[in-house]
């Protein structure tokens, strides 16, 4: 009893240990994917999600298509990651990835619920976001995505 009790506390220490050692720079972010639903970033890659059950969320790398097997266990709040997998050598890392999506999905917002021109939206965001020196560059390109606006735009117009 005494050497079963012993073993549980030292497994619980480095378990505690494991926890308190992980980088708080590491941040979950739910953000709105490109059809409309959720994606977690998490140390720069998307998470899609795969399964809910009762007490955790299994969230899946974005790239498995392309062969990263990857996965992340959350709490049901998603403000806790469980357990995680690592990733393959070739999944590509974005530091700015959650910043990106979130600049993505206001534009395509704007661009459906507004009748400014879509270069005048682009624009009035690109304003505001050059004002933060930190993400000032990381800002998606008006090429990549003018298709995107335009197209929410036309789904949103009834043709006559």
């Amino acid at each position: 009893l005494f050497i079963s009790t012993l073993i549980f506390l030292s497994y619980s220490l480095s378990v505690l240990f494991i926890i308190l050692a992980m980088p708080d720079d590491s941040e979950l972010h739910l953000v709105k994917n490109r059809y409309g639903g959720l994606s977690l970033v998490y140390e720069g890659r998307a998470y899609k999600l795969k399964r809910t059950c009762k007490a955790t969320k299994y969230w899946l790398c974005s790239k498995d298509k392309q062969g990263c097997k990857a996965v992340i266990w959350t709490n049901l709040e998603v403000t806790a990651v469980i357990h995680k997998n690592d990733h393959i050598e070739t999944c590509p890392v974005d530091q700015h990835l959650a910043y990106k999506m979130e600049k993505k999905a206001i534009l395509k917002k704007r661009s459906a619920e507004e009748t400014t021109p879509i270069p005048t939206i682009y624009e009035q965001e690109a304003f505001a976001a050059s004002a933060d020196p930190s993400t000032a560059g990381q800002f998606p390109v008006f090429k990549r995505v003018k298709a995107t606006m335009y197209i929410n735009r036309a789904k949103r117009i009834y043709k006559l």
